[in-house]
């Protein structure tokens, strides 16, 4: 079940996830840690809550993603990965902000 939300804290929302992703990038290779998977999970959470069934599984394919960009030794494939679903994610989480505001108007 998803909540009732603006547009608006939709893309708030994706500028959280660049964030994290960020951090996951500056990270990788490093492992990860109980408090970095803590982060992934509440973010994931808060995606589902907001994205509803369509955007789930790109939330889960980001959150998967970063999870093995930082455990991995070699982690550029993994940083690739990465990349390919956060542009996913991204798309998808616009999309639901553009109809959200045309259903608005």
């Amino acid at each position: 079940m998803t909540m009732q939300i603006a547009a608006d804290e939709l893309l708030v929302e994706l500028d959280r996830v660049d964030g994290l992703m960020l951090d996951v990038v500056r990270h990788a290779g490093q492992g990860c840690s109980p408090a970095f998977e803590r982060r992934l999970e509440a973010q994931l959470r808060s995606l589902r809550s907001m994205l509803g069934v369509d955007g789930t599984q790109a939330a889960t394919d980001v959150m998967e993603a970063a999870t093995r960009a930082l455990e991995s030794a070699e982690p550029a494939a993994p940083l690739l990965m990465l990349s390919i679903a956060r542009k996913t994610l991204a798309a998808v989480m616009r999309r639901q902000a553009s109809a959200m505001r045309l259903r608005a108007a």
